[in-house]
C-alpha cells in the first residue's frame, strides 16, 4: 500500500495560504498537511482540518523548518513579506528565509516537489525592494532545489483579504479609488484559482519552470475603467473614479515609509509599493501553465464581487 502524501505549507494562515490548505485538504485524498504557524494557540485549525499538524515556528527557525518538511512529498512555500520600510525587511523572509527552507528540504526531504508562490513583480526587480526580493527568492529555489515549480501570480484578491476591504467597500458604494495611471493595465487572480493551480501542480509533479497565471480578463488585461464598468454592472448603479495623482501617491509612499521606520512597523504602502502601482504594465497570461496542467481560471470578477470583504450592493 502506498504511503499517504505529506504536504508541508508555509504561510498557511494568510488569506492565500488558507485557501491553498482548504483545497489541498479537499482535493488530495488522505493527504497529511503540516502547516507552519508562528503561534498555534492563537491560530488553531478549524474543526474540519483538525487532523492535520501545526508546526510552531517561522522562516527564521531552522529546527522548526526541518520538522515541517521532514519526509514531505510536496513543500508549498507561500510565506513572505509583502510590506516593509527597508530592503532588509523584505530580504530577511523572502531571500534568507527561503534559503533556510531550501536547506531544510535538502537535508530532510531531498525528493520533495517544491512549489513556490512568487509574484509577477519579480519580472521587474528594479521597481521595488519587494520585487527584487521575490526575484532573488526564485533564484535561491532554482539553484538549490532539483524538483521545483514556481508560480508568478499577479495581484491576488479574495474574500478573506482584509487589506483591500476599504477598496471594495468604496467600490460597492460607487467610488473607484484609482491607484495608478488611467492607462495602466494589469491582471487579477482570485485566490481560489491560485489554490487550484497549486493542487494541480502537486498532482502533476515538478515543472522546473517559472510560470505566470492570471484570472479571466479582457484581451489586453484589465484597466481601471474595466473594473469600474464591471462594478457598475454588478451593483446596478454608476461608479465614479477618484484618481490619486502621481505626486500624491509618491508622497504617500514616501511618508508611509518614513512612518514605518519611525514606528518600526512593516507597512504595505511605501516608496516601492507606490512605484509598483505607478508601473504601467502588470499584465500576464496563462499559456505555459495551461499547456502543462490543463488549468484554466474559473472565477470572474463580476461573480466574485458579492463575496469580497466590504463589498455591498447599492
Amino acid at each position: 500500500m502506498s504511503r499517504l502524501p505529506v504536504i508541508a505549507v508555509t504561510g498557511a494562515t494568510g488569506f492565500v495560504g488558507r485557501e491553498i490548505v482548504r483545497q489541498l485538504d479537499a482535493s488530495v485524498p488522505g493527504a497529511r498537511l503540516r502547516l507552519l504557524v508562528r503561534d498555534p494557540e492563537r491560530r488553531p485549525l478549524p474543526p474540519e482540518l483538525a487532523r492535520h499538524v501545526l508546526v510552531a515556528g517561522s522562516l527564521s527557525c531552522s529546527d522548526a523548518l526541518r520538522d515541517l518538511v521532514a519526509d514531505a512529498d510536496t513543500v508549498v512555500h507561500v510565506a513572505g513579506a509583502i510590506g516593509g520600510s527597508t530592503a532588509e525587511a523584505f530580504d530577511q523572509p523572502n531571500i534568507v528565509g527561503t534559503r533556510r527552507l531550501v536547506d531544510a528540504v535538502r537535508d530532510a526531504a531531498p525528493q520533495a516537489h517544491w512549489i513556490q508562490i512568487s509574484s509577477l513583480a519579480a519580472r521587474r526587480p528594479d521597481v521595488s525592494w519587494y520585487a527584487a526580493s521575490k526575484r532573488a527568492g526564485e533564484e535561491v529555489v532554482s539553484t538549490g532545489i532539483g524538483d521545483y515549480s514556481i508560480l508568478r501570480p499577479p495581484a491576488v484578491y479574495g474574500p478573506d483579504d482584509p487589506a483591500l476591504a476599504a477598496f471594495w467597500r468604496l467600490l460597492g458604494r460607487g467610488w473607484l479609488i484609482r491607484l495608478g495611471p488611467a492607462t495602466a493595465r494589469f491582471s487579477l487572480l482570485h485566490c481560489a484559482d491560485l489554490a487550484e493551480a497549486v493542487v494541480r501542480l502537486h498532482q502533476h509533479g515538478a515543472t522546473g519552470r517559472i510560470a505566470t497565471l492570471s484570472g479571466p480578463q479582457p484581451e489586453t488585461g484589465w484597466c481601471w475603467a474595466d473594473v469600474a464598468a464591471t462594478a457598475a454592472e454588478v451593483r446596478g448603479g454608476p461608479v465614479r473614479t477618484l484618481p490619486i495623482p502621481k505626486r500624491l501617491l509618491t508622497s504617500m509612499g514616501t511618508g508611509a515609509g518614513l512612518w514605518g521606520r519611525i514606528m518600526r512597523r512593516d507597512l504595505v504602502l511605501g516608496p516601492g509599493k507606490a512605484r509598483e502601482l505607478l508601473y504601467p504594465d502588470w499584465v500576464c497570461d496563462n499559456l505555459e501553465i495551461e499547456s502543462a496542467l490543463g488549468w484554466r481560471p474559473a472565477t470572474r470578477l463580476r461573480q466574485a464581487l458579492d463575496n469580497l470583504p466590504g463589498w455591498t450592493r447599492r
